[in-house]
């Protein structure tokens, strides 16, 4: 099967800012005890959610959320505007108590009135901003549902660099923006913990979304969970600020002892979440043409109906399968991000059938099994199994249970083939660990054996300076000579021994991987047909006439 993609987005020309994303401590269901414990447990899940998800996936911001935005900022300024406005009403107010003179008042309330007026027309201007933004996004929102999109983001990388410095003064009218995921903090293990005014609120709250906005975070992950036994349930909720709308939640299920396949989970469902990715397409060809009417295609184990040879399912991970009355059974998992157009070719082959014979070259008392079935044996060396076409991972065991793998490429496995093996059935891991402690004992002696050898070496140097000098004899040197000799042959000897043991320890751990079958000789193979209960035949075989023989 093969499978590709033609993106319609480049990554060169898409982000334009960061998405922050923060997690809350997770708290325990009221069925689970409140312990040491779990409070640990509470803090780490949603670290490692979001060390899981990491900082690689790219926000698909949307013209709503960019609204969103807009209306947070707009209403913080009107509410600065508002106190502003107050506060001038009020200093207004109290000149007409002060002790000034007509003059002075007149002028002092004509500088307040000035300030009032200009205060109010920004508020006026806030307004009119809202109001157009709120046009703007129900426009862009509609092209977004429209497709209109699609265009822009279908422009090659050499356009995007030309229309780079063409438009690099233009604000950036892109109806979809590209932000990176950053953490809070830039740590991951930096949970977000609510002051104590805001703790017992709920998120959706709009004083505790205001703190949430006011941290910078843009999207919050909680959580809660329960435990039962070994087993562990965990429900996160996300939520998107500013707004404090919900935007999805997952559930997941595990075992206490492994939360990394839990937390993994997790994240891989709140990726796509995350990414506010669009949908995929997928473009299926299928071949044989004769199998095309008769092939079902499932996509995480639910029946799909294709129309015009495509298929549209949401970004994220999938396994798609691919059945048809016939064949063999075709498929994979694979992580489809969104706004691509992923193209499968599936080529369906009839399953093979037929036998397949495997010879000893040495007699070896055992049985053989070959992907997981135990063969039929003919004689004492030689046995028989069916094939299906594929590759056969096989395996020996002798009668006191030790073993020796073999392995037969899928060019051998035909009908009517025959290859030989010969298993060296052996405790492997005994074995290894045999050699390796052999091995680490000679190196071990090599190493100790030059602490002699450079001691004699370096007097032998120093005695041969002084019998120069004529500070000592020749037979003291001599000495010392001999014996730089003698603690070098044996330094010599153990390090040629230490790398014998080294490559024996070398061969001993590779005697794990499974030695290739050799093709034998065809004429050797002669079907083999086991006697029907109650027959008092020994052996019923079929040559290759396809005559049964006893």
């Amino acid at each position: 099967m093969l499978l590709c993609s033609s993106c319609l987005c480049l990554p060169l020309f898409c982000e334009s800012g960061k998405w922050v994303i923060a997690a809350q401590k997770f708290t325990a269901d009221a069925g689970t005890q409140k312990d040491a414990v779990n409070d640990t447990t509470g803090e780490l899940l949603p670290s490692d959610i979001l060390e899981k998800i990491g900082t690689s996936v790219v926000r698909n911001v949307f013209p709503e959320e960019q609204f969103e935005r807009t209306k947070y900022k707009l209403r913080t300024e009107r509410q600065s505007l508002f106190l502003q406005l107050a506060a001038e009403y009020k200093k207004r107010d109290s000149l007409v108590l002060s002790n000034y003179s007509d003059f002075k008042l007149k002028s002092a309330l004509s500088d307040s009135n000035k300030k009032i007026k200009d205060i109010q027309k920004k508020i006026d201007a806030n307004l009119e901003s809202l109001k157009k933004a709120e046009e703007e996004n129900q426009k862009k929102m509609a092209e977004v549902e429209a497709g209109n999109f699609s265009e822009n983001n279908q422009d090659s990388e050499l356009l995007r660099f030309k229309n780079l410095f063409k438009n690099i003064f233009k604000k950036d009218e892109s109806l979809i923006q590209k932000e990176q995921i950053a953490f809070y903090k830039d740590n991951f293990t930096e949970l977000y913990r609510p002051s104590e005014d805001i703790k017992d609120l709920e998120v959706t709250d709009p004083v505790f979304s205001k703190k949430i906005s006011d941290a910078g975070i843009n999207t919050l992950l909680t959580g809660h969970f329960s435990k039962y036994g070994d087993y562990i349930s965990v429900y996160v909720d996300m939520y998107s600020f500013p707004g404090g709308r919900k935007i999805g939640s997952v559930a997941e299920v595990g075992i206490v002892q492994d939360l990394e396949i839990l937390t993994t989970s997790i994240a891989m469902q709140l990726v796509p979440l995350i990414s506010n990715s669009f949908p995929v397409k997928l473009q299926l060809t299928i071949t044989p043409e004769e199998a095309v009417a008769k092939t079902d295609i499932y996509i995480d184990d639910a029946l799909q109906k294709v129309e015009g040879g495509n298929i549209i399912i949401d970004s994220g991970i999938h396994t798609i399968q691919f059945i048809s009355e016939g064949y063999k059974n075709a498929g994979t998992t694979y992580s489809f991000e969104g706004n691509r157009s992923y193209k499968i070719e599936v080529n369906f082959e009839k399953p093979k059938s037929g036998f397949i014979q495997v010879g000893l070259r040495k007699p070896l008392e055992g049985d053989i099994l070959m992907n997981g079935e135990r063969a039929l044996e003919i004689d004492g060396k030689k046995s028989q199994i069916a094939i299906n076409g594929k590759e056969i991972l096989g395996e020996f065991v002798s009668e006191n249970g030790e073993t020796a793998f073999f392995y037969i490429p899928k060019k051998l496995t035909f009908d009517g083939s025959y290859v030989t093996i010969k298993p060296k059935p052996m405790d492997r891991m005994s074995y290894i660990d045999k050699r390796r402690k052999i091995m680490y004992a000679s190196y071990s002696a090599f190493m100790v054996s030059l602490i002699p050898t450079f001691y004699t070496y370096g007097n032998y140097l120093n005695y041969v300076d002084l019998y120069k000098n004529y500070q000592v004899d020749y037979e003291t040197a001599k000495q010392w000579q001999n014996a730089t000799n003698i603690t070098r042959a044996i330094s010599i000897g153990l390090g040629v021994f230490w790398g014998y043991e080294l490559v024996r320890y070398l061969i001993a751990a590779n005697s794990v991987l499974p030695q290739n079958a050799r093709p034998g000789d065809l004429s050797q193979f002669e079907l083999y047909v086991p006697p029907e209960p109650g027959d008092d035949s020994n052996d019923n075989t079929e040559n290759k006439n396809g005559e049964t023989e006893k």
